[in-house]
């Protein structure tokens, strides 16, 4: 699967963890002072929990007018059947039982075939629950001719330039393509 990713994302793989802690420090380093020496445990949190929920790619994407975000890309089994219908159902799991934070889903067509698109937004329930108020834009991409699906996930810690990481992630997820 390709996908375009736009310039700024900061591709970070995960198949050595110390290596992409350090990594991920670096980039982090150059989006903000560190005196307090507290980028390094940041970015081994960002890492570990990525790494924990199977991915094995991961961005920090920081355009211009946005916090920075962190994209991470877990792969999945494909169910059974995935098509235009299998695309709308899951949209429609996800609306139903996705929990209080889902906010808008959505189908989109892409080179390879459908795709579901999430957003996750924290309200007063998580708040109160003492959860992290962390906005999501997820990206559900099958790969034709495989047993794959692709999970897209990007996080953010901040509202600024929310708008600019929406933008951001469907271009992404509309440019997934053959290789």
């Amino acid at each position: 699967m390709r996908l375009a990713f736009p310039a700024g994302a900061r591709r970070i793989a995960l198949t050595d963890a110390d290596r992409a802690i350090r990594e991920l420090t670096e980039v982090l380093g150059g989006l903000r002072h560190d005196p307090a020496g507290v980028l390094e445990p940041m970015a081994a949190e960002v890492v570990e929990t990525a790494i924990e929920g199977g991915a094995f790619e991961l961005a920090l994407v920081a355009p211009e007018g946005a916090d920075p975000a962190v994209l991470t890309l877990v792969a999945m089994e494909v169910p059974d059947g995935w098509d235009v219908t299998g695309a709308e159902a899951l949209r429609d799991a996800i609306e139903d039982v996705g929990g209080p934070d889902v906010r808008e889903t959505r189908a989109l067509d892409t080179e390879l075939g459908p795709a579901v698109l999430t957003q996750r937004v924290p309200g007063v329930e998580q708040g109160r629950t003492g959860e992290r108020l962390t906005l999501q834009l997820q990206g559900f991409l099958v790969e034709p001719g495989s047993n794959r699906m692709l999970l897209l996930t990007l996080a953010g810690p901040s509202a600024r330039g929310w708008d600019v990481h929406q933008r951001w992630f469907t271009e992404l997820v509309a440019s997934a393509g053959q290789r």
